[in-house]
């Protein structure tokens, strides 16, 4: 059971229309719904509608306005489906255009539940797991490709983590799956970041220092080390070295562990890796967890990062511009602390706008407007997807939207 609204959705640069009637009730038969872009360069002075405020201090509240509800949990979306499951027992596949949906799995019965599900290019990957409550041992968590109606095992007793490299790649906790032609890879520790044509980028410790060094395999098998980590002391604590590398195709951000006492102290450095293999420092940093791939994110030249500034005792946010200018969009409190208030960074789009959490709410820094938008005491979060349609001759129309996605309900967001 669903429910969807007719809206306009304004962004910085491009504006969407959904031509649809409006549903007032918001319950009942789904309509058709289409997007039709169009040119609103004259309307742009227009969208800058309040002065610059930091977020620490942002009164203004996020119009969102939604889209579609579910009686389930929604799982992932792009600009045309969206996955999200029924009693953690039944997968659906929905279609933002018509209306209509497939089911994708039905555990109904059974002692399978639903663990993940993630969007490829041409279907849906979906991770299954034992049900805790069924009293079945041992536990079993495989992992399933949907495509044209039909389903096949990809890995056993693994999870799903992501699908990257333009949905054609799937991200295992042991292997990475090429969707298009079934081969896998077992590369490396930390195996983060595909490119569109299979290119991946990880981890792995070298001898002698056993540390982890930043490495680059190409489809062929092709495997190059790019760098090796600064520290060369030799310790008992084996995970000095790099980690969480991500790229937007021609730079790499990554974050390299160069200090640590028995995990008691350690020391961070974020480090900017660009395409002439320049190595640039954006930030050093206490108390980076190894998986805090939520401190930074790269996208089109854009680097958003947190940053503890000692001058202050405070945590902020930077946004640094593809010629190396950097913007402060956020500090924390005098009142924050380690333990609580957590920081994250959720998503940046293409033009520098970011989107970040702090303290159980979520913040939209316009970087074109300079001005922060918010949602209060929610779990939901900004997500950015492209839109993509036929344009003239052979380019393709490409336009980008922010999105607001709560467990149930997904919904659009404008200034």
């Amino acid at each position: 059971m669903y429910h969807s609204f007719g809206l306009m959705i304004i962004d910085s640069r491009l504006l969407y229309r959904n031509a649809d009637e409006e549903n007032e009730t918001g319950r009942g038969n789904p309509m058709k719904r289409r997007f039709i872009p169009f040119v609103l360069a004259f309307m742009l002075p227009l969208l800058v509608m309040l002065p610059f405020k930091t977020a620490a201090d942002a009164n203004d509240k996020a119009t969102k306005s939604l889209l579609n509800a579910f009686n389930g949990t929604i799982l992932d979306f792009d600009a045309s489906r969206i996955a999200w499951k029924e009693k953690d027992k039944v997968l659906w596949l929905f279609n933002r255009k018509d209306g209509t949906q497939v089911k994708v799995f039905d555990g109904t019965g059974s002692t399978n539940i639903i663990r993940q599900a993630k969007l490829s290019a041409q279907g849906v990957v979906y991770n299954l797991s034992t049900d805790p409550r069924s009293g079945v041992w041992p536990r079993v968590s495989p992992v399933y490709y949907w495509t044209s109606g039909q389903a096949s095992r990809i890995a056993t007793d693994e999870n799903l983590l992501d699908i990257r490299g333009n949905g054609n790649f799937a991200l295992l906790s042991r292997h990475n799956v090429d969707l298009t032609t079934g081969q896998t890879r077992e590369l490396g520790y930390d195996r983060v970041e595909f490119s569109a044509d299979g290119t991946m980028l990880y981890t792995s410790p070298i001898a002698p220092v056993n540390a982890f060094a930043l490495f680059r395999s190409l489809p062929d098998g092709t495997v190059t080390q790019l760098a090796t980590p600064s520290n060369k002391v030799v310790s008992f604590d084996s995970n000095f070295g790099f980690y969480g590398p991500l790229t937007d195709g021609k730079n790499i951000v990554y974050r390299e562990l160069v200090e640590s006492n028995n995990y008691a102290k350690q020391v961070w450095a974020l480090r900017l890796r660009s395409a002439d293999n320049t190595v640039t420092t954006l930030s050093v940093n206490p108390r980076l967890a190894y998986t805090a791939n939520t401190y930074y994110r790269i996208n089109n030249g854009w680097i958003a990062y947190i940053e503890y500034d000692k001058a202050i005792s405070r945590q902020v946010v930077n946004v640094r511009s593809p010629e190396g200018i950097v913007k402060r969009v956020f500090e924390s409190p005098y009142w924050w602390s380690w333990t609580r208030a957590p920081l994250a960074i959720d998503e940046l789009g293409p033009d520098g706008t970011v989107a970040f959490t702090f303290n159980d709410k979520t913040y939209l820094y316009y970087m074109k407007e300079e001005k922060t938008v918010s949602i209060q005491r929610s779990p939901s979060k900004f997500q950015y997807r492209e839109h993509v349609f036929d344009g003239p001759g052979d380019s393709p129309y490409r336009a980008g939207v922010w999105y607001l996605q709560s467990a149930d309900s997904l919904y659009a967001v404008r200034i």
